[in-house]
């Protein structure tokens, strides 16, 4: 009965985007492969960008948006082989940053959050995105009082 609903989901989703893209073929292209991404059937992106993390990285974070995904959805999804999601899946099971249970037929990963929140990797990529936040925020702010301190006769 899943599957019936989420065909029906994915269907729905597909047929606002199309129907939202008056702006021909192309656009209607576009929002149809984002809609595929949003709904996790297949990973949308850009092949001029690099992927900024690791195959492990990758997979854990897609097990963590997902914990049902099956090892084929999370190889279409991370455009990676069944056989490297395999592996993967097995490395982080041994590392402990993941358990598998069965449920009916189906595997249902859950993550060990207390184990990912003292990994180094963690630490210090939280680290680099408080950085750029930090300083995205300051960024702003300056730009707001250099609005603030433009006089009317210079806006107009």
């Amino acid at each position: 009965m899943r599957g019936d609903s989420r065909t029906a989901e994915i269907k729905k989703a597909l047929e606002d985007a199309i129907l939202s893209s008056p702006n021909g073929d192309e656009e209607m292209l576009r929002k149809v492969m984002s809609t595929l991404d949003k709904k996790k059937v297949l990973r949308y992106h850009n092949d001029d960008d690099i992927s900024l993390l690791s195959t492990p990285g990758r997979v854990l974070v897609a097990i963590l948006e997902d914990p049902t995904m099956t090892q084929r959805a999370l190889s279409v999804y991370l455009d990676l082989s069944e056989t490297m999601i395999d592996k993967t899946v097995k490395s982080l099971i041994t590392k402990g940053l993941i358990t598998k249970t069965k449920l009916n037929r189906q595997n249902i990963y859950k993550v060990n959050i207390e184990l990912l929140k003292n990994h180094p990797d963690i630490h210090h990529f939280s680290g680099a995105i408080n950085s750029i936040m930090s300083d995205a925020k300051h960024v702003k702010q300056q730009d707001s009082n250099l609005v603030r301190n433009v006089g009317e006769d210079e806006l107009f």
